[in-house]
C-alpha cells in the first residue's frame, strides 16, 4: 500500500509540473484539455473525492479573486482578456487544488510554513509565467513581486482554514441525512 501511495504522490507532482508547462506555453485550449484529463484521472485514482473537490473549487475561487486583484490594480496584463484572467491561468489554480491534499500535504497542513513557501514560490512562478506566456507586467516588477508575496502569505493558510470549515459543515450536514432504504 505504501508503494501505491508513493507512486500517486510522484504522479501528482509530475501532473502538476507538466500541467504548469502546458498551461503557460500552450495557452487556454491545451490547458483546458490537459486539466480536464488531469481532473478525470485524479478522481479515478484518488479516494479523497470530497476533500479534493472542496480543495479544487476553493482554489479556483481564491485564484480568481487573486488574479482579478492583480489584473484590476494594474499589476499584470493578460493579452487574451482585459477583464478576466485567462482560462489557462484558472487551470493552474485547478491543478494546484489537486496537489494540496497529496504532494503538497506536508506543507499545506502547516499554515506558517505554507504561507512562507507561498510567499517565496508564487512570485517566482509568476515571474517565470510572465516570461513564458502571453501575460505581461503592467507595473514595475519590483512593485508587483511584494504584492504577490504578501497575498501568498495568506492564500494557502486561508485556503486550509476555509477548506476545513467547509468539510466540517458538509460532513455534519450529510451525517444528518437519513440512510437509504434497504428494500428499494
Amino acid at each position: 500500500m505504501k508503494r501505491r501511495a508513493l507512486l500517486l504522490t510522484i504522479a501528482n507532482v509530475l501532473v502538476f509540473q507538466a500541467g504548469w508547462l502546458v498551461c503557460i506555453l500552450f495557452g487556454s485550449l491545451w490547458a483546458g484539455a490537459f486539466t480536464l484529463c488531469a481532473l478525470v484521472l485524479h478522481f479515478v485514482f484518488y479516494t479523497q473525492r470530497l476533500k479534493d473537490t472542496v480543495a479544487v473549487l476553493l482554489a479556483v475561487v481564491i485564484g480568481l479573486v487573486h488574479d482579478l486583484l492583480l489584473l484590476h490594480t494594474g499589476s499584470i496584463l493578460f493579452l487574451e482578456s482585459v477583464y478576466l484572467p485567462p482560462l489557462w491561468l484558472m487551470c493552474l489554480w485547478v491543478l494546484l487544488g489537486l496537489t494540496l491534499n497529496h504532494s503538497l500535504s506536508w506543507i499545506y497542513s502547516r499554515p506558517l510554513w505554507s504561507g512562507l513557501l507561498g510567499a517565496i514560490a508564487a512570485p517566482m512562478s509568476y515571474m517565470a509565467g510572465v516570461k513564458l506566456s502571453s501575460a505581461e507586467w503592467s507595473s514595475p516588477i519590483l512593485e508587483v513581486v511584494p504584492i504577490i508575496a504578501a497575498l501568498w502569505l495568506v492564500i494557502l493558510p486561508l485556503h486550509r482554514l476555509i477548506s476545513l470549515r467547509v468539510l466540517t459543515y458538509v460532513q455534519h450536514k450529510t451525517a444528518k441525512l437519513p440512510a437509504p432504504y434497504s428494500d428499494c
